[in-house]
């Protein structure tokens, strides 16, 4: 009697199956990557945006609370307020008690913030310190603080200071108020 074999079935990918399975996926993935470039810097912007206004609720709240004038300026490397209006290198918080507008080491610092890394913030050079009294009012003309990064003013973002003491973020995108990079 013959012997019958069974019938081998093989299972797995072809050449062919798998270099169709990759080309997909690398078309897929070169929409992907840009894609996620863009987002990883607007979040960055989106968090160093919403860093500074916390601070600047926090500030006029302190002021508020302790019915004190209290300050925020752009820092120069410490417990400093910066002669320039970049507030890139972090800001420093402060209860001002002799209302001069400049940090003393006798005044009760708040906090002082880092610096932002890899973007830009700008204020006005007339409103390179922000003063809250204690109503919540913010003294002088509005503020205006832009971030900005690599890719410009068509993706700044930044806050608005009222001198109601209201602070309100903007974008670029939004229209109405300008942001510049410059």
């Amino acid at each position: 009697m013959a012997q019958r074999y069974p019938k081998k079935i093989f299972s797995g990918f072809t050449l062919l199956e798998l270099m169709v399975t990759i080309s997909i996926m690398a078309i897929t993935l070169s929409f992907g990557i840009p894609s996620l470039g863009d987002f990883i810097q607007n979040q960055r912007l989106r968090s160093e945006n919403q860093r500074l206004h916390i601070d600047l609720l926090f500030a006029r709240s302190m002021a508020v609370n302790q019915g004190q004038q209290v300050i925020i300026c752009a820092a120069s490397g410490g417990d400093s307020c910066a002669d320039s209006p970049n507030w890139d290198q972090g800001w420093l918080i402060f209860i001002d008690n002799n209302n001069d507008r400049e940090y003393q080491q006798s005044e009760q610092r708040l906090r002082i913030a880092s610096a932002m890394d890899s973007l830009q913030a700008r204020s006005s050079i007339y409103r390179r310190k922000i003063r809250f009294y204690p109503d919540g009012s913010a003294a002088g003309s509005a503020a205006k603080i832009t971030i900005c990064d690599s890719r410009g003013k068509n993706h700044a973002q930044g806050l608005v200071i009222a001198n109601s003491g209201r602070i309100r973020q903007i974008r670029q995108v939004d229209g109405g108020i300008e942001l510049d990079c410059g």
